[in-house]
């Protein structure tokens, strides 16, 4: 345990259980440099407990990054509670986590994510202070944000941020996806999507989408791959089936390993790394979270324009990993690009907070 956590520097993981009502719980605080520990909870019926821990880590580790790209004074951090959604979910389940997040003291914060909806975090804020996402549904400001850093990625490479006449293969039309695909034929773009959802499925082909089966997504000839389900599918098996010049989309941890951002670049594809692409949700969560606890409302309009800024972060990415060589004399990939930039800002902090300050506290 110690290993997994001193590879990757996380300050803390907690394990929760409540037999009673079938708990099993995983929080993962991974830096809290910058402020408390914010991300979402995801239910998932996980085939181990070590596949879990696996997946929590990984989880916080990009929410630190996430959250220091994006401008937040938040930390990173992940939950996931182990089952089947659809089984273990119940008031008693959900209150009971929300005490055991009590109980943390404000150094993790927390959210809706995969397998857990809006009603269920407002059930968890009658036993907790400490969650967010309750007033505002971030997935459609997630959505919003990917689809404004598929203009970078259309600007950068094709020198226009149009999406008329733009093809874009879309995997999973969930909760972002949906309103991402909605966004892109709005405004002009062709849309090809997979699901496994036979109502979605219907849905978007009567809105003028086209279907294929789950396995032939990453083969279908456009502009822009868009992975909105869950991560790792960008890996050594599906990079040589792409046959588009973007991956642009809002899943998490889209890069089974840090490499495949590498050969994603050999084959001269342009990379929009998930955690600064994909940030819309968190900025929105964090904006409820700090105006809630100034007592006024979020100001949706500034919401957006802030949200919208994911383009700007997206082209300077772009810049350093052109202009920034490896020690082979290689351009480095727009992934460690972003990491170097979000670690920057963390480091730079981390350095200014070395002096006390009597009575300082965080959020």
């Amino acid at each position: 345990m110690f290993e997994l956590m001193e590879k990757d520097d996380f300050e803390e993981v907690i394990f929760f259980q409540d037999k009673k009502c079938g708990l099993k719980s995983i929080v993962a605080i991974h830096d809290t440099t910058l402020g408390p520990a914010l991300g979402g909870t995801r239910i998932w019926n996980y085939k181990s407990e070590v596949e879990a821990l696996k997946d929590v880590l990984n989880l916080a580790k990009a929410m630190t990054l996430k959250a220091a790209a994006a401008g937040l004074n938040f930390g990173g951090g992940k939950a996931v509670i182990i089952g089947d959604p659809k089984r273990v979910k119940s008031e008693v389940l959900l209150r009971s986590y929300g005490r055991f997040i009590q109980s943390l003291g404000g150094r993790f914060i927390t959210g809706e994510d995969v397998g857990t909806t809006i009603e269920d975090v407002r059930i968890m804020k009658v036993e907790t202070d400490y969650v967010t996402g309750v007033e505002l549904d971030p997935s459609p400001f997630t959505a919003y944000g990917v689809f404004h850093g598929m203009r970078a990625c259309l600007e950068h490479v094709f020198g226009d941020g149009s999406f008329e006449g733009i093809h874009v293969a879309v995997q999973g039309v969930g909760k972002v996806g949906s309103v991402l695909v909605k966004l892109l034929l709005e405004n002009g773009a062709e849309v090809t999507f997979t699901d496994i959802n036979p109502e979605k499925v219907e849905e978007f082909r009567k809105l003028g989408a086209e279907y294929v089966e789950p396995n032939r997504i990453y083969s279908v000839k456009c502009d822009i791959f868009s992975p909105c389900a869950l991560g790792g599918v960008i890996n050594d098996e599906t990079i040589p089936k792409l046959r588009c010049k973007i991956v642009a989309g809002a899943a998490n941890n889209q890069l089974e390993n840090e490499r495949h951002a590498e050969e994603l670049a050999k084959r001269e594809i342009l990379y929009a790394p998930d955690f600064i692409i994909n940030a819309g949700g968190l900025i929105t969560v964090a904006t409820e979270y700090v105006c809630r606890r100034e007592g006024r409302s979020v100001d949706k309009k500034a919401l957006l324009k802030e949200i919208e800024q994911i383009k700007a972060r997206l082209m300077e990415i772009f810049k350093i990993s052109e202009e920034l060589l490896d020690t082979f004399g290689r351009q480095i990939s727009t992934h460690k690009a972003a990491k170097m930039w979000a670690a920057e800002r963390i480091e730079k902090l981390r350095y200014m907070r070395k002096v006390f300050v009597p009575g300082s506290k965080c959020l």
